[in-house]
């Protein structure tokens, strides 16, 4: 009994001198696993420069000013067609011959008479410098020829008028006319267009004025086809009062398969920085002032960051101010954590 009493009093006296505790106590590691449970987990991420850039995308329509309906300059029977649609063709190409025999008969006979009236002008010519003859009939004689000359003239221009041909080299996209059926000045007999030159014109909010200037990066999206590269050719000096917007002109790129008057989605590049730092914008959070801030990772522990933010780009907002090249921010979990409390890293 004696000896039982000094061994628990020694035990007590061991314990209370903060000596060490009997083999086995779990006091120690429960007290570390206990701190590690309760910081907070998260993710982080470290600020790095990297290039930036800002879009913004208003609506345009393809447009070509090389495509043009074609009309008749004379009325008359169409004689013969002579292309097909999808056919290319050369700049003043005949495309429809229309019938116009009774012109070039009647040209036919003012040249005959003009052969006539030549020859009466030479005898007279030859009279008159042998004192023959009066001066008026010398100028009559000259009248007459130039008469005749001048409607000759205006024949072969009918003449002319009975072909149609190609305003520019293109591709005959349609044909109206109908071998054997009338023509007529107001009537469209074919459509030639060229796609090679075709653009893409579109409105712009004057919010943008001063922002939007030619030769700025322009990418021409449409659904179901790849995105075209190109740059604002022209940018309108003028600004509609109705809708308080401005024009501008985009350029398409050759060999491409976009269509005249199809709808194209024009994203603007109004701002690029070779070098600037950005994070998700979900990092972004606001206090009760509504100020800006994130929470970055110091010490171990979540420490609030104040910041100033510019534009965004998808999901990443431009950091003005409040961030510096490899600061570590908490990533996920941020929206979780307090300023000042423990966090544990995870993968």
């Amino acid at each position: 009994m004696i000896r039982s009493t000094l061994l628990f009093t020694t035990a007590v006296l061991l314990t209370a001198c903060g000596g060490s505790a009997p083999e086995g106590a779990p006091a120690a590691t429960e007290a570390a696993a206990s701190t590690a449970s309760e910081a907070r987990k998260v993710t982080t991420i470290t600020a790095e420069f990297a290039p930036f850039d800002h879009f913004f995308t208003v609506q345009g329509n393809v447009e070509t000013d090389r495509l043009a309906q074609v009309f008749p300059m004379t009325q008359g029977t169409i004689l013969r067609i002579r292309v097909e649609e999808g056919q290319a063709v050369r700049k003043n190409q005949v495309l429809i011959e229309l019938d116009n025999d009774a012109v070039a008969r009647n040209q036919d006979e003012l040249n005959t008479r003009l052969t006539l009236a030549k020859d009466v002008l030479s005898r007279q010519e030859r009279l008159w410098e042998q004192g023959i003859g009066t001066e008026v009939q010398l100028l009559e004689a000259r009248t007459n020829v130039k008469a005749l000359q001048e409607s000759i003239a205006a024949f072969s221009e009918q003449v002319d008028f009975g072909t149609v041909t190609a305003p520019f080299a293109g591709t005959v996209d349609r044909i109206f006319a109908k071998e054997g059926g009338m023509a007529s000045p107001g009537m469209p007999v074919a459509r030639i267009m060229d796609l090679n030159d075709m653009y893409v014109r579109a409105m712009v909010s004057d919010h943008y004025v001063g922002k939007v200037k030619a030769g700025q990066r322009v990418d021409i999206v449409m659904a179901g086809r790849d995105t075209l590269t190109s740059a604002i050719a022209r940018v309108g000096r003028y600004i509609e009062p109705a809708n308080r917007t401005f024009e501008i002109v985009v350029p398409i790129p050759e060999n491409n398969d976009l269509l005249p008057n199809e709808f194209a989605a024009l994203r603007i590049n109004d701002l690029h920085l070779d070098s600037a730092i950005a994070v998700p914008s979900s990092l972004i959070l606001q206090n009760r002032k509504g100020q800006d801030f994130i929470y970055m990772m110091e010490g171990g522990k979540a420490i609030r960051q104040a910041v100033t933010i510019g534009p965004s780009a998808g999901d990443q907002v431009l950091i003005l101010e409040g961030v510096t090249q490899g600061m570590t921010i908490i990533d996920r979990g941020a929206g979780q954590v307090v300023e000042g409390e423990a966090i544990q890293v995870i993968r």
